[in-house]
């Protein structure tokens, strides 16, 4: 009987010794694309490594910084119960609320991945931190832009009113483009009415970046579907490819890509190795969709080579 009840303990005691903890907050909620997608990754692939927490802070539809504050608390909360091995992060408005103000240097390991652009208004790296950032093609935008129109000197960008990571956008977007001497213009927008009227407005520029629309509580695909259909008249890009049924050209970046680098590193972390030995690195990884049906009703003419690389929507 002593022998049964050591050999027990020694089990209880290994499986206990095994028993990893990791978390992922979410800058944003269930329903949104592009974190559901990272979300989805990091769960499959840490399954069999440890028990995997799931916290949203839901910023994307509520944007003021004393809600992105409260949610930061109570993701801190979750953090001082579960005691986790590793904490993975996606997009800004975690690292901003959270691990900046809170985790900067601490004994916690944490992996942040979909940072736009640069990760230095954080602080990043730190000894106990390291990530991906998110980095669009925008030159290749405006190369493909240029064969099909010739000079560019003006673009519009339609982004959501109020969201941290399309402010970001439009910032760098109008810095790299304004080295090739374009001029980039701003609408921000809360409706559909409201981005109608931006979508009407732009038609006078070059070409027009149509950013995200996450944060639009009324938007209805269909009928948004149906207007630029009617009203597509000046080439349209985005860098997000659930934005392709309303946008001529995408060059979309991977929420995978994120996703799987943030659950690699977070495995090492997992296995002994220190986040600040990791460096950090930008996404590589794009897919290239044209959209036949507003293309053909605009009468835009893009270069025949996309038509034989791209992901065709129609």
């Amino acid at each position: 009987m002593r022998f049964i009840i050591l050999i027990s303990c020694y089990i209880v005691m290994t499986c206990s010794a095994q028993a990893k903890e990791c978390i992922y907050i979410n800058s944003y909620h269930a329903g949104y694309a592009w974190s559901d997608k990272i979300e989805a990754v990091v769960k499959d692939k840490l399954k069999d490594a440890c028990n995997v927490h799931v916290f949203r802070m839901d910023t994307k539809r509520h944007t003021s910084a004393a809600f992105g504050r409260q949610k930061a608390l109570e993701a801190k909360a979750l953090i001082e119960e579960v005691k986790p091995d590793v904490v993975i992060v996606s997009d800004d408005n975690a690292s901003k609320y959270l691990v900046a103000p809170y985790y900067k240097n601490s004994s916690i390991p944490f992996v942040f991945c979909g940072i736009n652009w640069t990760a230095k208004a954080y602080g990043y790296p730190y000894d106990n931190a390291t990530g991906m950032i998110e980095v669009a093609p925008i030159k290749a935008l405006l190369r493909e832009a240029r064969l099909a129109l010739g000079e560019i000197t003006q673009v519009a960008f339609i982004a959501t009113k109020g969201v941290r990571t399309d402010e970001k956008e439009f910032v760098w977007i109008s810095r790299i483009y304004a080295r090739e001497g374009i001029t980039v213009i701003a609408f921000y927008v809360d409706s559909m009415k409201t981005w109608k009227k931006a979508y009407a407005e732009a038609q006078s520029s070059d070409f027009i970046m149509l950013n995200n629309i996450a944060g639009i509580a009324d938007w209805d695909k269909e009928t948004m579907v149906d207007y630029v259909t009617h009203h597509a008249k000046t080439l349209t890009v985005s860098t997000y490819d659930f934005m392709t049924p309303y946008t001529m050209l995408a060059m979309t970046k991977l929420a995978e890509e994120q996703g799987e680098w943030a659950s690699d590193v977070a495995l090492h972390i997992l296995q002994g190795v220190s986040p600040k030995d990791i460096p950090v690195v930008a996404n590589r990884r794009y897919n290239l969709y044209i959209n036949t049906t507003l293309l053909d009703a605009s009468h835009v003419q893009l270069s025949e080579n996309l038509y034989f690389k791209a992901i065709k929507i129609q």
